[in-house]
């Protein structure tokens, strides 16, 4: 099977790594990652690396993450029984410890349908009945002009309610080199950042990085200013190398968070997943490249 796929409309072009290219760790959706987006010769994505230069979890240009609102099933799971986590598989629980999203869990992967043409690929993470959980899962990745579109629908399939949550771990970079404040984030709104680590430059409906935490060398934080919005947008923007991505989610907005370092800038819109068994969800998530 194909590794990955390149589709292409003449405009921009993106490379869709397919499951199976080599992820095999349990934080990240298995269900395909957009590695790669090309706009007149210019690059928007980049990987996750930590300080020392490692590849952290495992992330790669956009890339979505799936987690349970609350620990109850991994709670519930015996030591050496099965928990499912949506987009990965069956994860198994090794000791008595917390749950750990930076843990590497022994994996069953879910399987996977793929479909492919010359401007879609489709993925299908096919059902398994896990602790009363079963998710039929569909993401379809096409391409309109300079907007990279991802749809995602989320059918629950087993006999127990579904209550999560689902965002895109952006890995942004324009044309490689160093984040720094040439990036600015802007919103429709005043936004109220809460600080975890690191330093930002504030404006009144955006920010900028400041000077990342010196034992992480990366900066964290929330952002609070959406709350009521049944869709989202931002802007990020680099003046100096003329490049930007319009990032428009078509979602109630249940929270934001903003991990950044050295080589990526990440901001992640969450979405909402509560759905009684049969019941499904159905949104869009889009990204519109620009090179002035």
């Amino acid at each position: 099977m194909e590794k990955s796929v390149i589709i292409d409309n003449g405009s921009i072009r993106a490379n869709i790594l397919l499951p199976g290219w080599g992820y095999d760790r349990s934080r990240y959706d298995w269900g395909g990652m957009v590695e790669q987006v090309w706009q007149k010769g210019h690059t928007f994505l980049s990987k996750e690396l930590n300080s020392s230069g490692g590849v952290g979890l495992g992330g790669v240009g956009l890339v979505n993450v799936f987690e349970w609102r609350d620990t109850a099933l991994f709670d519930s799971a015996s030591v050496a029984d099965y928990f499912p986590l949506p987009g990965v598989g069956l994860l198994k629980k090794t000791d008595t410890s917390p749950f750990l999203f930076t843990k590497d869990y022994p994996t069953v992967p879910f399987e996977h349908a793929v479909e492919t043409g010359e401007n879609f690929v489709k993925i299908r993470t096919l059902p398994h009945l896990c602790c009363g959980v079963a998710m039929d899962m569909e993401k379809l990745y096409t391409l309109e002009g300079n907007t990279l579109h991802m749809d995602i629908t989320v059918k629950n399939v087993g006999p127990r309610a579904i209550h999560a949550t689902e965002f895109s771990h952006n890995f942004f970079n324009f044309d490689g080199g160093v984040i720094n404040s040439d990036y600015r984030l802007s919103f429709p709104y005043t936004i109220e950042p809460k600080l975890r680590r690191g330093e930002l430059i504030i404006e009144r409906d955006a920010y900028r990085l400041g000077e990342f935490d010196g034992p992480t060398e990366s900066s964290a934080f929330w952002i609070r200013g959406w709350e009521g919005l049944k869709s989202h947008w931002m802007k990020l923007e680099n003046a100096a190398k003329g490049m930007s991505v319009l990032i428009e989610d078509g979602v109630p907005v249940c929270n934001f968070y903003s991990w950044n370092n050295f080589n990526a800038f990440c901001p992640e819109v969450f979405a909402p997943i509560d759905l009684e068994s049969g019941e499904s969800v159905s949104y869009r998530r889009s990204y519109t490249f620009e090179v002035k």
